[in-house]
Protein backbone atom coordinates (compact mmCIF):
# COMPACT_ATOMS: atom_id res chain seq x y z
CA UNK A 1 0.00 0.00 0.00
CA UNK A 2 2.98 2.42 0.57
CA UNK A 3 4.32 1.66 -2.26
CA UNK A 4 1.17 2.30 -4.25
CA UNK A 5 1.20 5.81 -2.53
CA UNK A 6 4.69 6.58 -3.27
CA UNK A 7 4.28 5.67 -6.93
CA UNK A 8 1.04 7.97 -6.99
CA UNK A 9 2.55 10.61 -5.24
CA UNK A 10 5.65 10.69 -7.68
CA UNK A 11 3.06 10.57 -10.40
CA UNK A 12 1.47 13.68 -9.62
CA UNK A 13 4.33 15.32 -8.75
CA UNK A 14 5.48 14.84 -12.31
CA UNK A 15 2.15 15.79 -13.55
CA UNK A 16 2.24 18.98 -11.42
CA UNK A 17 5.43 19.39 -12.39
CA UNK A 18 4.65 19.41 -16.33
CA UNK A 19 1.89 22.10 -15.67
CA UNK A 20 4.51 25.14 -13.92
CA UNK A 21 6.55 24.20 -17.03
CA UNK A 22 3.73 24.33 -19.59
CA UNK A 23 2.70 27.84 -18.00
CA UNK A 24 6.00 29.39 -17.69
CA UNK A 25 7.15 28.29 -21.45
CA UNK A 26 4.08 28.25 -23.14
CA UNK A 27 5.02 31.27 -25.02
CA UNK A 28 7.69 29.40 -26.48
CA UNK A 29 5.51 26.96 -27.42
CA UNK A 30 3.53 29.24 -29.30
CA UNK A 31 5.08 31.57 -31.21
CA UNK A 32 7.94 31.07 -33.56
CA UNK A 33 9.46 34.12 -34.62
CA UNK A 34 12.26 33.55 -37.44
CA UNK A 35 15.84 34.51 -37.28
CA UNK A 36 15.71 37.01 -40.14
CA UNK A 37 15.25 40.79 -39.29
CA UNK A 38 12.48 42.40 -40.83
CA UNK A 39 13.35 44.05 -43.84
CA UNK A 40 15.54 41.62 -44.96
CA UNK A 41 14.17 39.58 -47.48
CA UNK A 42 15.39 39.69 -50.74
CA UNK A 43 12.72 37.50 -52.04
CA UNK A 44 10.03 40.05 -51.26
CA UNK A 45 12.03 42.74 -53.28
CA UNK A 46 11.44 40.34 -56.14
CA UNK A 47 8.24 40.48 -55.84
CA UNK A 48 8.07 44.72 -55.65
CA UNK A 49 6.78 44.56 -52.07
CA UNK A 50 8.59 47.28 -49.94
CA UNK A 51 8.85 46.95 -45.77
CA UNK A 52 7.37 49.99 -44.32
CA UNK A 53 7.43 50.96 -40.59
CA UNK A 54 4.95 53.24 -39.07
CA UNK A 55 5.70 53.92 -35.65
CA UNK A 56 5.86 50.72 -34.26
CA UNK A 57 3.59 49.10 -36.87
CA UNK A 58 5.89 47.10 -39.69
CA UNK A 59 4.53 45.20 -43.05
CA UNK A 60 5.30 44.40 -46.37
CA UNK A 61 3.52 46.41 -48.83
CA UNK A 62 3.16 45.82 -52.57
CA UNK A 63 1.23 48.54 -54.51
CA UNK A 64 -0.90 48.48 -57.41
CA UNK A 65 -1.09 51.65 -60.07
CA UNK A 66 -4.72 51.88 -59.87
CA UNK A 67 -6.02 49.17 -57.81
CA UNK A 68 -9.69 48.45 -56.21
CA UNK A 69 -9.05 46.75 -52.77
CA UNK A 70 -7.09 46.19 -50.10
CA UNK A 71 -5.98 42.91 -48.68
CA UNK A 72 -4.26 42.66 -45.66
CA UNK A 73 -2.67 39.27 -44.34
CA UNK A 74 -2.03 38.31 -40.93
CA UNK A 75 0.40 35.29 -40.79
CA UNK A 76 0.66 31.95 -38.68
CA UNK A 77 2.72 31.60 -35.88
CA UNK A 78 5.85 30.24 -37.38
CA UNK A 79 8.45 32.69 -39.30
CA UNK A 80 8.00 36.05 -39.88
CA UNK A 81 5.81 38.21 -42.46
CA UNK A 82 8.86 37.83 -45.19
CA UNK A 83 8.32 34.28 -45.84
CA UNK A 84 4.93 34.96 -46.87
CA UNK A 85 6.12 35.34 -50.76
CA UNK A 86 3.76 32.72 -51.27
CA UNK A 87 0.64 35.18 -50.79
CA UNK A 88 2.27 37.72 -52.88
CA UNK A 89 2.45 34.65 -55.66
CA UNK A 90 -1.00 33.47 -54.70
CA UNK A 91 -2.58 36.59 -55.06
CA UNK A 92 -0.35 38.61 -58.05
CA UNK A 93 -3.29 39.00 -60.52
CA UNK A 94 -5.28 40.97 -58.33
CA UNK A 95 -5.96 44.31 -58.70
CA UNK A 96 -5.04 44.97 -55.16
CA UNK A 97 -2.16 46.89 -52.83
CA UNK A 98 -0.97 44.13 -50.86
CA UNK A 99 -0.22 44.16 -47.16
CA UNK A 100 1.42 41.64 -45.08
CA UNK A 101 1.64 42.52 -41.34
CA UNK A 102 4.86 42.03 -39.26
CA UNK A 103 3.51 41.13 -35.44
CA UNK A 104 5.44 42.48 -32.36
CA UNK A 105 7.93 40.11 -31.90
CA UNK A 106 8.82 39.20 -34.79
CA UNK A 107 11.31 39.74 -37.41
CA UNK A 108 13.75 40.50 -34.59
CA UNK A 109 11.50 43.14 -32.75
CA UNK A 110 12.25 43.64 -28.96
CA UNK A 111 8.90 43.33 -28.11
CA UNK A 112 7.15 40.33 -26.47
CA UNK A 113 4.93 38.58 -28.64
CA UNK A 114 1.71 38.34 -27.55
CA UNK A 115 -2.23 37.94 -27.81
CA UNK A 116 -3.13 41.94 -26.90
CA UNK A 117 -0.23 43.40 -28.78
CA UNK A 118 -0.79 41.18 -32.07
CA UNK A 119 -4.40 42.61 -31.82
CA UNK A 120 -3.30 46.23 -30.89
CA UNK A 121 -0.97 46.56 -33.73
CA UNK A 122 -3.04 45.03 -36.00
CA UNK A 123 -6.15 47.45 -35.55
CA UNK A 124 -3.85 50.13 -35.76
CA UNK A 125 -2.54 48.90 -39.27
CA UNK A 126 -5.54 49.05 -40.68
CA UNK A 127 -7.34 52.32 -39.25
CA UNK A 128 -3.87 53.71 -40.48
CA UNK A 129 -4.38 52.15 -44.21
CA UNK A 130 -7.71 54.05 -43.80
CA UNK A 131 -6.73 57.02 -43.04
CA UNK A 132 -4.17 56.98 -45.70
CA UNK A 133 -6.62 55.77 -48.53
CA UNK A 134 -7.59 58.82 -50.24
CA UNK A 135 -9.92 56.71 -52.60
CA UNK A 136 -11.60 55.17 -49.41
CA UNK A 137 -10.78 51.30 -51.03
CA UNK A 138 -12.68 48.47 -49.63
CA UNK A 139 -10.47 46.33 -46.94
CA UNK A 140 -10.29 42.66 -47.33
CA UNK A 141 -8.51 40.63 -43.69
CA UNK A 142 -6.89 37.37 -44.38
CA UNK A 143 -5.83 35.59 -42.40
CA UNK A 144 -3.63 32.46 -41.98
CA UNK A 145 -3.64 30.03 -39.23
CA UNK A 146 -3.13 31.98 -36.36
CA UNK A 147 -4.13 35.07 -38.05
CA UNK A 148 -7.53 33.68 -38.81
CA UNK A 149 -8.19 35.07 -35.20
CA UNK A 150 -6.62 38.43 -35.50
CA UNK A 151 -8.29 39.17 -38.99
CA UNK A 152 -11.66 38.05 -36.96
CA UNK A 153 -11.01 40.38 -34.04
CA UNK A 154 -10.45 43.31 -36.34
CA UNK A 155 -13.59 42.69 -38.05
CA UNK A 156 -15.67 43.53 -34.77
CA UNK A 157 -13.52 46.60 -34.64
CA UNK A 158 -13.76 48.04 -37.37
CA UNK A 159 -15.75 47.88 -40.94
CA UNK A 160 -14.18 45.72 -43.75
CA UNK A 161 -15.30 44.45 -46.70
CA UNK A 162 -14.48 40.70 -46.10
CA UNK A 163 -12.50 37.86 -44.35
CA UNK A 164 -10.93 35.59 -46.13
CA UNK A 165 -9.56 33.11 -43.82
CA UNK A 166 -6.94 29.78 -44.39
CA UNK A 167 -6.89 27.70 -41.93
CA UNK A 168 -9.35 28.81 -38.84
CA UNK A 169 -10.00 27.94 -35.75
CA UNK A 170 -12.53 28.25 -32.81
CA UNK A 171 -9.71 29.23 -30.21
CA UNK A 172 -6.08 28.30 -29.94
CA UNK A 173 -6.97 27.64 -26.55
CA UNK A 174 -9.39 24.73 -28.02
CA UNK A 175 -6.65 23.59 -30.40
CA UNK A 176 -3.87 23.37 -27.92
CA UNK A 177 -6.42 21.28 -25.15
CA UNK A 178 -7.04 18.60 -28.84
CA UNK A 179 -3.36 18.09 -28.81
CA UNK A 180 -3.14 17.90 -25.03
CA UNK A 181 -6.15 16.09 -23.82
CA UNK A 182 -4.45 15.48 -20.94
CA UNK A 183 -3.85 18.57 -19.33
CA UNK A 184 -5.67 21.57 -18.53
CA UNK A 185 -4.11 23.65 -20.99
CA UNK A 186 -7.24 25.69 -21.81
CA UNK A 187 -7.24 26.93 -18.30
CA UNK A 188 -3.15 27.28 -18.28
CA UNK A 189 -3.24 29.83 -21.89
CA UNK A 190 -2.51 33.55 -21.65
CA UNK A 191 -2.87 33.81 -25.16
CA UNK A 192 -6.29 31.97 -25.74
CA UNK A 193 -7.47 33.78 -29.02
CA UNK A 194 -11.07 33.50 -28.77
CA UNK A 195 -11.98 33.45 -32.53
CA UNK A 196 -15.42 31.69 -31.81
CA UNK A 197 -16.48 34.75 -29.34
CA UNK A 198 -15.40 36.93 -32.18
CA UNK A 199 -16.64 35.58 -35.07
CA UNK A 200 -20.34 35.68 -33.04
CA UNK A 201 -19.88 39.81 -32.61
CA UNK A 202 -19.36 40.30 -36.69
CA UNK A 203 -21.53 39.92 -39.54
CA UNK A 204 -18.59 40.64 -41.82
CA UNK A 205 -19.26 38.52 -44.47
CA UNK A 206 -16.32 35.33 -44.62
CA UNK A 207 -14.86 32.27 -46.73
CA UNK A 208 -13.12 29.92 -44.75
CA UNK A 209 -10.62 27.23 -46.39
CA UNK A 210 -9.29 24.35 -45.04
CA UNK A 211 -7.31 20.88 -45.68
CA UNK A 212 -9.03 18.06 -45.24
CA UNK A 213 -6.10 16.28 -43.97
CA UNK A 214 -4.99 19.27 -41.90
CA UNK A 215 -3.70 17.35 -38.22
CA UNK A 216 -2.33 20.68 -36.80
CA UNK A 217 -5.42 22.79 -36.76
CA UNK A 218 -7.99 19.44 -38.04
CA UNK A 219 -10.96 20.88 -39.79
CA UNK A 220 -13.82 19.81 -37.33
CA UNK A 221 -12.78 23.09 -35.91
CA UNK A 222 -13.29 25.21 -38.93
CA UNK A 223 -16.71 23.20 -39.42
CA UNK A 224 -17.52 24.25 -35.87
CA UNK A 225 -16.30 28.34 -36.41
CA UNK A 226 -18.29 28.75 -39.57
CA UNK A 227 -21.51 28.37 -37.42
CA UNK A 228 -20.24 30.90 -35.30
CA UNK A 229 -20.18 33.43 -38.06
CA UNK A 230 -23.57 35.96 -38.28
CA UNK A 231 -23.05 36.96 -41.78
CA UNK A 232 -23.17 35.78 -45.68
CA UNK A 233 -20.01 32.70 -44.71
CA UNK A 234 -18.84 29.64 -46.51
CA UNK A 235 -16.43 26.57 -46.08
CA UNK A 236 -14.29 25.75 -49.00
CA UNK A 237 -12.87 22.28 -47.57
CA UNK A 238 -9.53 21.39 -49.98
CA UNK A 239 -9.41 17.49 -50.45
CA UNK A 240 -5.47 16.17 -50.07
CA UNK A 241 -3.92 18.76 -48.18
CA UNK A 242 -3.05 19.66 -44.77
CA UNK A 243 -1.81 22.55 -43.47
CA UNK A 244 1.18 23.89 -44.67
CA UNK A 245 0.65 22.93 -47.75
CA UNK A 246 -2.85 24.23 -48.64
CA UNK A 247 -1.51 27.04 -50.57
CA UNK A 248 0.36 25.20 -52.65
CA UNK A 249 -2.40 22.42 -53.05
CA UNK A 250 -5.38 24.85 -53.40
CA UNK A 251 -3.86 27.52 -55.45
CA UNK A 252 -6.69 27.45 -58.10
CA UNK A 253 -9.27 26.88 -55.80
CA UNK A 254 -8.13 29.49 -53.40
CA UNK A 255 -7.78 32.00 -56.32
CA UNK A 256 -10.83 31.21 -58.19
CA UNK A 257 -13.01 31.45 -54.75
CA UNK A 258 -11.49 34.39 -53.08
CA UNK A 259 -11.94 36.16 -56.52
CA UNK A 260 -15.82 35.08 -56.52
CA UNK A 261 -15.70 36.46 -53.16
CA UNK A 262 -14.39 39.58 -53.54
CA UNK A 263 -16.60 40.46 -56.49
CA UNK A 264 -20.04 39.38 -54.83
CA UNK A 265 -19.07 41.20 -51.83
CA UNK A 266 -18.14 44.77 -53.83
CA UNK A 267 -21.70 44.56 -55.42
Amino acid sequence: MKFVIQVISFGLSCYILILVVLYFFQDKLLFFPGPAPFGDYPEMEKRNARAEAVLDIRYYLKTKPDPDSWIVIFHGNGGNAGDRVYFMDLLKDFNSNLVVFEYPGYGKDLNAPGESIFLKQSLELILHIKKKDQDNLPIYLMGESLGTGVATWIATRTDVKGLILISPYTSIAQVAQHHYFWLPVKFLMKHKFLAHTWAGQTRTPVILFHGINDDIIPIHFARQQILNFKGEKELIEIPDCGHNDIIDTGEKILQGKIRDFMLKAQK
